[in-house]
């Protein structure tokens, strides 16, 4: 008798408590309409009409490019060398005379009084020849001397047509390069040598994509300018005028492609879609994991 009273009394108390614990659908909350929430998030700014121009300071050694060889015509002597090391020459240029055996032993015969009527009377048989590059470039190698004995075939000069700077920049560098860009390189140690060069070639350097190893070419070749020296200069990557700006930050950036959240203005819509006609200069400023903000604006920004 006893057991079937505490079985009832428990059996009443399961049934009090059946509600409490009924898988049942929870009473909906109440919230508001999503138009008439407000919406927390990044800071509206405009873009800036301005202007913009940018260079970056770049340094490098110079090389020689094309060169080639100025050979002795036949055996003789070189009498007189009319340039020297890194002198610009033309083709017209005289680089060096040179005189037969022949010659050279006749002019040796005579005393030094009587050379020059020496010369005239046997000018029709035994001449001097000029010894002249075959493009305009920069004497690199000098391997001749004055009235020294050379064979045919002996290599004599050496001529640079092409003088480039090997080098990099020195400050990051945010913008795209392109070829043909310009740069005004001085010598390090005389800074008054000044040469025009243009971007013939880069390429970024490992682990610094804001460093590039750069080819400038230089453009006005001049006397002045040596093989292996340092150049320091600015190159020009470009300017605009009237351009629209905004904070580097301020770009998304996903996927190879760049984004901007701008403001737009709509007209008919549906509940899936909404037509864009167009957009405005306000834009909304992205917020990053972790950036502190008071006041709807980022501290870093301030």
């Amino acid at each position: 008798m006893k057991k079937r009273i505490i079985n009832s009394v428990t059996a009443a108390a399961l049934l009090l408590a059946g509600p409490a614990f009924s898988a049942g659908p929870a009473a909906p909350a109440k919230t508001a309409p999503p138009e008439a929430r407000p919406l927390a998030g990044p800071v509206q700014n405009t873009l800036r009409i301005g202007d913009i121009a940018v260079y970056t300071p770049v340094t490098g050694i110079s090389t020689a490019q094309e060169t080639y060889d100025i050979f002795a015509p036949f055996d003789g002597r070189i009498e007189e060398i009319q340039t020297e090391l890194f002198a610009f020459v033309t083709p017209k240029a005289i680089l060096a005379r040179m005189v037969s055996t022949e010659m050279a032993a006749l002019l040796d015969s005579s005393a030094e009084d009587s050379k020059k009527q020496t010369e005239r009377r046997w000018q029709d048989i035994y001449s001097y020849t000029e010894i002249k590059p075959e493009t305009e470039g920069i004497i690199t190698n000098v391997y001749a001397d004055q009235r020294t004995q050379v064979n045919k075939g002996d290599r004599l000069f050496t001529v640079a047509k092409k003088v480039v700077l090997i080098g990099k920049n020195t400050e990051p560098l945010y913008s795209k390069l392109t070829g043909g860009m310009t740069a005004v390189m001085s010598h390090v140690r005389n800074p008054d040598a000044k040469f025009n060069t243009s971007l013939t070639g880069f390429i970024k350097l490992n682990n610094s994509p804001l460093f590039n190893r750069l080819w400038l070419e230089v453009t006005d070749l001049k006397d002045g300018i040596k093989i292996g020296e340092q150049f320091t200069g600015v190159l020009t990557i470009g300017k605009s005028a009237g351009a629209m700006l905004v904070p580097r930050k301020h770009i998304i950036e996903s996927g190879g492609k760049r984004f901007l959240i701008t403001e737009i203005t709509t007209g008919l819509e549906t509940a899936d879609e909404t037509e864009i006609l167009g957009h405005t200069s306000v834009y909304l400023e992205p917020q990053y994991p972790g950036a502190e903000t008071k006041n709807g604006k980022d501290k870093k920004n301030r």
